[in-house]
């Protein structure tokens, strides 16, 4: 069975895409190629990327071109059997597949209607809700025509009704620790760190201000800066804080390893307060204590995994990481709790059964 996942949004070396999803299919025997917009054609891990030219221009002009337009054609000349979408651009693509015959699912990273509620480029609170009501209309009435759907987390399942939906959560691939290389790091103070893309909606700020006076240890930030204004602040040098770029998905473990608690204190906007981010899981992997913002929902999924914190308070997550720094005990007990739910539970290779079941179903 020939599968293409197909992205017009997303990176070559996305985690969930290419990392987990098409090296877990290709792994199971399938034929799967990887479709995205931007990047150089080329075979990685048996799986063949298929890379084709963004458009430039406005916002429009790239979703018209990029995300219908040459997508369109590239599909067509991969002829799959399956069809596999991750970006609610592609809507009408997989509509378009669908109607000539092909089977297609629908990955659904992120609840998209409260996702639009947050965007920074659309200025106005009043046209946000409205383009968030339309596209949730139009979101929830395509998904019953797709042959499955897939998402990231539980409640962004409970949106839809659909026969045949998974939720497949974005646990971690569990790496081989004993054979994990020491990185060479100054480390001359205690490391909180944070991995992934850095917004001013995920708190980095009010996280900068905590270690303002944070004198005894240093925040360790790993991944890409989207805003202007935020890339000008880290990269001009902040107080008690080491900025380490973007590094590939297999390295992350070694700079975590390497630091002693982990955070991440998002802001309570609509997309954050049920989402289920990676990182958490892969702090956990590591055994490393955690600092989260206190969401009721994360409260329950994580429990005594982590310490909870006001994200709009750097004063209250300044003195949550003094008090976990300095209660030794603690860090040693969650540490040990996390490590063992990671392996137990909380990892890629057990997820992962879910999408190889589900393309069975598929296959018949």
């Amino acid at each position: 069975m020939k599968i293409a996942h197909i992205t017009s949004v997303h990176p070559q070396n996305d985690n969930r895409i290419f990392y987990k999803e098409c090296v877990s299919l290709a792994n199971t025997g399938y034929d799967v190629s990887l479709i995205v917009a931007g990047g150089e054609s080329k075979t990685v891990n048996g799986i063949k990327i298929i890379g084709f030219k963004k458009a430039q221009g406005g916002r429009l002009k790239r979703m018209l071109k990029t995300s219908f337009l040459d997508m369109l054609k590239v599909c067509k000349e991969v002829d799959a059997d399956i069809y596999h979408f991750h970006d609610p651009e592609l809507i009408i693509v997989g509509l378009y597949l669908k109607f000539i015959g092909k089977k297609v699912i629908y990955d659904i990273h992120e609840n998209n209607p409260a996702s639009i509620l947050s965007k920074p480029y659309i200025k106005s609170n009043f046209f946000k809700k409205v383009i968030s009501f339309i596209f949730d209309k139009i979101e929830l009435f395509s998904a019953k025509y797709f042959d499955a759907l897939v998402t990231a987390r539980p409640d962004i399942s409970a949106r839809f009704k659909h026969k045949n939906l998974i939720t497949l959560r974005n646990f971690p691939i569990l790496p081989n620790f004993s054979k994990m290389k020491e990185i060479e790091i100054q480390k001359s103070k205690p490391s909180v760190i944070f991995v992934g893309g850095m917004t001013q909606i995920r708190g980095i700020n009010e996280l900068l201000d905590a270690f303002e006076k944070l004198d005894d240890y240093e925040l360790w930030l790993l991944g890409p800066i989207t805003e202007k204004q935020l890339k000008n602040r880290i990269e001009s040098g902040c107080k008690n804080v080491k900025y380490f770029g973007i590094v590939e998905a297999y390295e992350v473990f070694n700079y975590i390893n390497s630091a002693d608690i982990g955070i991440i204190t998002f802001l309570p906007v609509p997309n954050h307060l049920y989402t289920l981010a990676t990182k958490p899981f892969e702090y956990m992997a590591c055994g490393k204590p955690m600092i989260m913002s206190n969401f009721d929902y994360w409260k329950e999924v994580f429990d005594k995994s982590a310490l909870y914190v006001d994200p709009k308070n750097p004063k209250d997550i300044a003195k949550t990481i003094d008090y976990l720094m300095k209660n030794k005990k603690l860090v040693k007990k969650i540490g040990e709790l996390n490590k063992k739910l990671a392996i137990n539970e909380y990892n890629w290779q057990k997820e992962s059964q879910k999408l190889i079941d589900l393309y069975k179903r598929l296959k018949k």
